[in-house]
């Protein structure tokens, strides 16, 4: 593209030098004939040459525009093969800058039409085992002593139901960029211990040991999606132990920031599984992930709850041996800067 613009500048240069000079040369020779003062043929060279000048100027410049432009609007009309079409060095980055948002459009079309059919399929299957429960006690398929026992499992399945509506309504929430909430100093460790008493029943009918370790550590952030963020890790930690089983929520400084540690005894979770555990309805163990009721929606909350909080959040798992999830917040002070 330089090129071509140095290439006109120099046309346009050297057309008005030879049309100026030509202009002086065809009134002096006037004037030499004596048919014009020396003033008026001076005047009349310059008003010639300016004319001429101006005329090719434009001719010049509407075919350097041409020449610029067609080649640009070539590249638009295949934009998905413009790193394959960039015309000019100059518009490489251009190209490569398009090229990823395109990528990034289409992965996220591509995550959202796997999210709608995901959702499709999680709200089917409850919703079926409601209907055939509902319909056998319509038509007098169950006999009386087993009305307690379907009623328990039409209960069980809307249980389901409302906690997936639930999640699925939080994520929209945090996915919107205006539901940004207020943030403030907040003890890591002090709401480590009130959510996880919250999960002391769970914990108990599952025989998993729940305990809170560490010091006060304060950061900025908002206490109601924290305590979100720590009930997933730790409700996930007891969903996947084993009977006599532990989890050990810790806080503590480190160089880093402020860690925050789920560790439990349980199950594990296989490497090539590792990256893809925050992914919207992943599941490792499908058919466990169901007997105990989660919906695949409580990683990807936590995932959005730490980016909200600018935390880093990285997994240890072995299988058979147990899984340790860190979440490391930045400390307070470099917050507030």
């Amino acid at each position: 593209m330089r090129r071509t613009i140095h290439l006109h500048l120099f046309g346009i240069g050297a057309c008005s030098m030879f049309l100026t000079g030509i202009s002086f040369c065809f009134f002096l020779y006037l004037y030499a004939k004596g048919k014009v003062s020396l003033v008026t043929s001076l005047l009349f060279s310059i008003a010639l040459s300016l004319l001429l000048i101006f005329l090719v100027a434009k001719y010049l410049a509407s075919r350097l525009t041409q020449s610029i432009v067609q080649p640009i609007e070539q590249m638009a009309s295949h934009l998905d093969e413009i790193s394959e079409n960039v015309p000019y060095p100059e518009l490489s980055h251009f190209a490569l800058a398009i090229r990823e948002q395109q990528e990034k459009r289409s992965q996220n079309e591509q995550m959202r039409q796997e999210f709608t059919a995901n959702v499709s399929h999680e709200l089917k299957t409850p919703l079926t085992s409601i209907s055939g429960y509902a319909e056998m006690i319509e038509n007098g398929m169950v006999r009386e002593e087993d009305l307690t026992e379907f009623a328990g499992k039409i209960h069980h399945e809307a249980g389901r139901l409302l906690s997936l509506i639930g999640d699925i309504i939080q994520l929209a929430e945090l996915d919107e960029p205006s539901s940004k909430r207020e943030f403030y100093p907040v003890n890591l460790l002090e709401i480590s211990q009130r959510t996880v008493a919250l999960l002391t029943l769970p914990a108990e009918r599952s025989q998993i040991h729940l305990s809170v370790i560490g010091s006060p550590c304060f950061i900025s952030g908002n206490a109601g999606m924290l305590e979100e963020l720590i009930y997933n890790l730790c409700d996930n930690a007891i969903r996947y132990n084993r009977p006599g089983g532990s989890v050990i929520v810790s806080v503590q400084e480190t160089d880093q920031g402020i860690l925050l540690k789920v560790e439990d005894t349980g199950i594990g979770i296989p490497k090539e599984h590792q990256s893809r555990i925050f992914e919207r309805f992943y599941r490792v163990d499908k058919s466990r992930s169901k007997e105990t009721g989660g919906t695949g929606l409580g990683l990807a909350i936590v995932k959005h709850i730490a980016l909200q909080h600018h935390a880093k959040i990285t997994v240890s798992s072995e299988v058979h041996q147990g899984t340790q999830i860190y979440v490391c917040f930045p400390p307070l002070s470099q917050q507030q800067k």
